[in-house]
């Protein structure tokens, strides 16, 4: 099977690229990665490619360990704010807004603009899912811990009432 550079065009087969070790562990840490965040990575990594050369490998695998690191703890850090539970989803989504920016200047140097998109993206979702929560409460909708386990009259409404009937009977 041959592989096409998008970039420059240059054609390779792929056992070529899975015979080199760094080349190799930069695939495996590609596929190691949550889903959400594997699908957008490859684009992402593109904003640390230097204008006048390729990304080296090296650097890649550096970038896919950082990046691994980053998206797999559960919450988003970054400096002098709060930290905020954050997705893999939404650092996926955090990936997919940069690529798409063109006043980035690139080559990006590190993570630090990912981790304020994301901290940004998570903070708006925490809001939305409190709004949402006050809605619920408005309206007179009872919530529940999602950790809890649903009980019988929670999924059946007319449970209780079955219940009732059942006894009377």
């Amino acid at each position: 099977m041959k592989l096409i550079c998008p970039s420059c065009g240059a054609t390779a087969s792929m056992e070529t690229w899975e015979q080199d070790p760094v080349i190799r562990a930069a695939l495996v840490l590609i596929a190691d990665l949550p889903a959400p965040v594997n699908k957008s990575v490859v684009s992402y990594l593109g904003l640390f490619r230097p204008a006048s050369r390729a990304l080296g490998w090296k650097r890649v695998k550096t970038l896919l360990t950082e990046i691994n690191d980053i998206t797999t703890k559960g919450y988003v850090h970054v400096h002098g704010k709060a930290d905020k539970a954050c997705s893999p989803a939404i650092y996926a989504k955090a990936m997919e807004q940069m690529t798409q920016m063109t006043s980035l200047k690139r080559p990006m140097k590190g993570h630090n603009y990912l981790c304020q998109v994301a901290w940004d993206l998570a903070e708006a979702w925490a809001r939305e899912q409190e709004a949402g929560t006050r809605r619920a409460e408005a309206a007179h909708i009872p919530t529940r811990d999602s950790s809890e386990p649903m009980s019988v009259a929670t999924i059946d409404p007319l449970a209780k009432l079955k219940e009732n009937w059942d006894a009377t009977k």
